[in-house]
């Protein structure tokens, strides 16, 4: 649940980060997508969209693992 609902208390800022955020979606976002899947409970942890990312250490949120994700690079052929 989160902490503040910030659509309430400040409308003109989450208005303007709703528009970026659906720019950014359109600029970027495709129907290729990679989900990153925790290897202990194999619940997603992340979901990727094209393009080149790089390796990240993530704490799964459900089994609370400390996870080594490689880099992965994957685009349309």
């Amino acid at each position: 649940m989160a902490k503040i609902n910030v659509k309430e208390s400040n409308p003109e800022r989450y208005a303007r980060a709703t528009a970026e955020q659906e720019a950014l979606k359109k600029a970027y976002s495709s129907t290729i997508k990679l989900a990153r899947i925790c290897p202990f409970c194999d619940h997603r942890i992340e979901n990727l969209c094209r393009g080149t990312h790089g390796g990240s250490y993530t704490k799964c949120s459900n089994c609370g693992e400390s996870v080594f994700f490689p880099p992965v690079s994957f685009r349309r052929a």
